[in-house]
């Protein structure tokens, strides 16, 4: 049975840097890389400001129990420190929240505590429509708390809460330019309303966090408060606008935490078995097998900012199905990864060029951890995983080392492309990055991919440099290693971007080899040289019922390695955020692809080698995602090669309390050229309902008319303590393909894992 994991794709969503000392030696192509960065940006580094205001809370030490109720009442709450000066980021810069907010901070031997009281002169207008762990809370009124536990000004983690007492955590890397969404703390919080405001109690225990042991310590920290009704959100340590919805996670523009004294946590141990009883059955095949599994996730604390995770017989069955993606080009498609094991300390082992948008895929990842564990869809069981994440001084370092058993698909599977063989096999990698001057990094990584016969390594330098708070400068240079080859295996990557509170500039340059390969690795393009270049205006017009406008240009250019023109792209787009929340915008492009091998688009279509030049368009429209009901709508039309491409893709969502939401999805593409037409069209749908934020059920349906492929997944969690779940998950899987619809295989499993914290 075919296994996916993924997210839907989101919409778009809206301190000075010091010069603290040299760059250590180093090799003389990555130093000159380095030097050559500091160099062109030197005459841009801004001193701080002498006067500026300078941002401490302090946490007072309780000695009581503290009942993680969403009630203040314990005398210590009234003791603590009160916080209260929020400013607005959004709509009205600098000044004061429509609504105050009021924040105390408790912390003893084992967890530290946050208070918060949000007053409300309306408050049947908050915004409180997700009860699920993770789910989307920035539609909804929230309050959150960013720490940055080493103090770096880079790394942290972010805990967001909102009114019905849902949840979400994300750790942080980069000063919130890398996020692992996916990862998971055990934390707790309960909130109450009450007719003037509401409450929220969180408690975090010091075990789930990272940070250098001392007698005294002083963290990084911010908080905020969003007040959906009012599109505002407002910060305790104020950051500028112009860094947009990453504002919140950003830990260069940060306060102070002071006042945890004695703390000092054991090498503190975790332990999550797990037990698996099941049931599975393949049609074609007529065979239903009994399934008994038991397995072990395991958490050391090696010091209290180093840690080890252990996995045995791993499993993932709770971990939901990718969301089916249309593929309309010669590349390859990328889903992100979700699976628990890989998600701790993930940020750290990121090597790779960025994003360019929440659309489309990272052109180069030099580690990719879905190459381990999936094969062509199928899930190849893991035997044994080992990891150690976490910081050294100014290093941080991050191990690897996984063992995958032999796999191959069974007779039921008869399409060559989906055929699996793969032997036993062993993952490594080494990942070291170093803290520079204030906000900068230079890094290095090793990956290794080994089996019984054949090899395949990867290894990699890279640089961010941060001169100014404003301003941001990358850059790496990779290898692959593999028998008989010698030429044409490097990657070189340089980037850079700029943004005030009006204007934004990114550039970049990309060179990758033809013979670059890394199997545990993803890259989207090769033997190319790559210049992209975007700049975005960005005022804040508030007026016509627009906040703000979001304009500018975009050009990719792209050769192949005898510098012939192989791709080029310029794009102008226009993006407007609406007064009341939602937003609209269309985009224009002008295209030249060159074929230099005929594209088999779809069986018996081809497109045949030939030089093109096309226009396409696309319009789109989202409302309000905090209301009841939301709707996203887009459609795009215009030319594709030798032919013509229209479609549209609609997203209505109806989510009438925190305990049920039903959110459809449909994409439809109409494809008509020379050598034939087709039309590609995926239906997905998700239903879920909560009973609590502790227990829900999630139905996730999709329909792919390229691959005939109907999949329906069903998870019922409960959460029956902090850690610790219970799940039960059934999946089926359907072919359409032909002239009826076949079940093709059915899996229902529980599920049910107890996290020990000795």
């Amino acid at each position: 049975m075919t296994t996916y994991f993924s997210l839907w794709p989101q919409p778009p969503r809206c301190g000075i840097a010091q010069n603290r000392g040299l760059l250590p030696p180093m090799r003389s192509g990555f130093k000159a890389i380095c030097l050559a960065v500091f160099c062109l940006s030197f005459p841009l580094i801004v001193n701080a400001n002498p006067d500026a205001i300078e941002y401490k809370a302090e946490a007072y030490r309780t000695f009581q129990a503290i009942e993680i109720d969403g009630d203040l009442t314990e005398p210590d709450w009234q003791n603590a420190k009160r916080i209260a000066q929020f400013v607005q980021m959004e709509p009205d810069e600098g000044k004061p929240m429509t609504e105050a907010t009021e924040v105390r901070i408790l912390y003893d031997d084992k967890n530290i505590y946050f208070g918060f009281t949000c007053f409300d002169s309306d408050i049947s207008k908050a915004a409180a429509n997700e009860m699920r762990r993770d789910g989307n809370l920035w539609d909804n009124d929230n309050v959150f708390v960013l720490l940055d536990t080493y103090d770096d000004q880079r790394s942290g983690f972010f805990f967001r809460v909102n009114p019905l007492g849902a949840m979400e955590d994300v750790a942080i890397m980069d000063s919130g330019d890398s996020r692992n969404e996916n990862w998971d703390a055990v934390w707790d919080c309960r909130t109450k309303a009450n007719e003037k405001y509401w409450t929220a109690e969180i408690g975090i225990p010091f075990s789930q966090l990272r940070f250098n042991r001392s007698d005294v310590m002083t963290w990084g920290m911010n908080m905020g408060r969003s007040l959906m009704r009012n599109q505002e959100e407002g910060l305790w340590t104020p950051v500028s606008r112009a860094h947009g919805w990453r504002a919140r996670y950003r830990t260069a523009n940060i306060g102070r935490l002071v006042g945890l004294k004695g703390i000092a946590p054991s090498r503190n141990l975790e332990l999550l078995p797990y037990v698996l009883p099941g049931v599975s059955r393949i049609e074609a095949e007529e065979d239903t097998n009994g399934e008994f599994e038991l397995g072990l996730d395991a958490k050391y604390g090696i010091t209290s900012n180093l840690t080890a995770d252990l996995t045995f017989n791993t499993d993932f069955a709770q971990v939901e199905a990718d969301e089916e993606q249309v593929n309309l080009t010669r590349f390859s498609l990328f889903f992100p990864e979700k699976r628990p094991f890989f998600l701790e300390g993930a940020g750290l082992f990121d090597f790779g060029i960025p994003r360019t948008s929440f659309r489309r895929p990272p052109p180069l990842l030099l580690f990719y951890s879905r190459r381990i564990g999936l094969a062509e869809g199928h899930a190849v069981p893991i035997i044994t995983g080992g990891k150690i994440t976490g910081k050294v001084g100014p290093y941080g370092i991050g191990l690897l080392n996984v063992f995958t058993d032999k796999f191959h698909t069974d007779a039921s599977v008869t399409d060559p492309d989906e055929i699996v063989d793969e032997p036993r096999t062993n993952y490594s990698v080494l990942r070291m990055r170093r803290d520079l001057f204030s906000g900068s990094t230079v890094g290095l990584i090793v990956v290794n991919k080994q089996d019984a016969d054949t090899y395949n390594r990867a290894g990699g330098f890279d640089v961010a440099y941060r001169p100014a708070d404003n301003i941001n400068f990358r850059g790496l240079w990779a290898r692959t290693f593999e028998d008989d080859v010698s030429d044409q295996r490097d990657a070189l990557y340089f980037g850079g971007d700029w943004r005030n509170e009006n204007l934004r500039v990114e550039g970049s340059y990309i060179d990758i080899g033809e013979n670059f390969e890394p199997e545990v690795g993803f890259v989207r393009r090769q033997d190319v040289r790559r210049f992209r270049g975007e700049m975005r205006f960005t005022p804040m017009l508030a007026k016509f019922g627009i906040r703000q406008i979001w304009a500018g240009p975009e050009f990719d250019f792209i050769l192949n390695r005898d510098n012939e023109l192989a791709t080029r792209e310029f794009t102008y787009m226009n993006w407007f955020e609406l007064e009341g929340g939602g937003w609209f915008g269309f985009q224009a492009q002008r295209t030249f692809e060159r074929l230099d091998e005929d594209f088999e688009i779809r069986d018996d279509i081809t497109i045949p080698v030939d030089e093109y030049h096309f226009n396409s368009f696309r319009v789109s429209i989202n409302t309000d995602d905090s209301k009841k009901v939301s709707l996203r709508l887009g459609t795009n039309f215009g030319g594709f090669f030798d032919g013509e491409r229209v479609g549209f893709d609609i997203g209505p969502d109806f989510k009438p309390n925190g305990h049920f939401s039903f959110e459809p999805r449909f994409q439809f593409n109409r494809v008509t050229l020379p050598t034939g037409s087709f039309n590609a069209s995926i239906f997905g749908t998700r239903v879920s309902c909560s009973l609590s934020t502790r227990f829900f059920t999630k139905l996730f349906a999709q329909w792919n008319s390229d691959s005939g492929v109907i999949s329906t997944n069903f998870l019922l969690n409960y959460i029956y303590r902090p850690g610790s779940d219970f799940y039960l998950v059934f999946n089926q899987v359907y072919d359409s393909s032909g002239t009826s619809t076949k079940l093709e295989g059915t899996t229902f499993v529980g599920k049910m894992t107890y996290w020990w914290n000795p």
